[in-house]
């Protein structure tokens, strides 16, 4: 009998291929579609498109559905401003409009 955690490994990896071929294809069509025509490119094949996804995924922040990163930039900020009281929120833009820093 199959171990359940190699038949999740498999599932894992099937919904991953199946991701990657969908979103390489996307990428594929629709980059020589406009892009070509628009700037004058060449046309890309379809694992330069996937390699061009993956990119985006790096520099663009789509890791954001796997578990421990930030869901928005904002989440890594510092959320101490939230639990002030109203009086200590006005006390500190009186001193920030002082500094010439601007908050929220």
């Amino acid at each position: 009998m199959l171990r359940p955690w190699l038949i999740r490994g498999f599932g894992i990896a099937l919904v991953i291929t199946i991701v990657l071929a969908g979103f390489g294809n996307a990428v594929l069509y629709l980059w020589n579609d406009v892009v070509p025509a628009v700037f004058g490119l060449r046309a890309i094949s379809y694992w330069q498109a996937v390699e061009l996804l993956g990119l985006c995924w790096i520099f663009f922040g789509s890791w954001r559905a796997l578990p421990g990163f930030p869901k928005r930039a904002d989440d890594t900020r510092d959320h101490r401003w939230v639990r002030l009281t109203a009086a200590d929120k006005e006390a500190a833009r009186d001193a920030l409009r002082k500094s010439d820093v601007s908050l929220p």
